[in-house]
């Protein structure tokens, strides 16, 4: 009986690792439902990864303009589908537990609630970091 027990926890552990969002995913999910976030190919892009909640997957994306200054999106998955992003994001959060995005300590941004839905903007110091779906253009 424990033999079996172990072999159902190392499934049951080997299912939920094996549906984690990878930044290879991210890059192809993003390539195929928004290929315009990446922009023409000529700039530096970094997909940061910040955790998973039940279905949910937040995904950083990071683009150098042409001013070679960072242009960041957050972006928001359930499972293989892109929710939409919050833009412009100027902090990324430190992880993505329980549902909330957690930033790190000193940004004056609070945790966020992502989960079921992502709100319609987080504010940032009196500035509103609206959420943009998929039928929007990229900014």
């Amino acid at each position: 009986m424990p033999a079996r027990m172990l072999l159902l926890c190392l499934i049951l552990l080997s299912y939920g690792q094996s549906h984690a969002m990878n930044a290879k995913q991210a890059h192809q999910l993003i390539r195929e439902q928004k290929p315009e976030l990446l922009g023409d190919g000529s700039q530096l892009v970094s997909l940061y990864y910040f955790g998973q909640n039940q279905e949910t997957s937040v995904v950083g994306l990071e683009r150098v303009g042409e001013d070679y200054l960072p242009i960041r999106w957050l972006l928001v998955f359930n499972k293989d589908t892109l929710l939409g992003w919050y833009f412009p994001s100027d902090e990324f959060p430190a992880s993505f537990k329980d549902g909330h995005l957690k930033f790190p300590q000193g940004t004056q941004i609070e945790d966020v609630y992502l989960w079921p839905l992502p709100p319609s903007k987080i504010t940032v110091e009196n500035a509103d970091i609206p959420f943009y779906k998929p039928t929007s253009p990229v900014q």
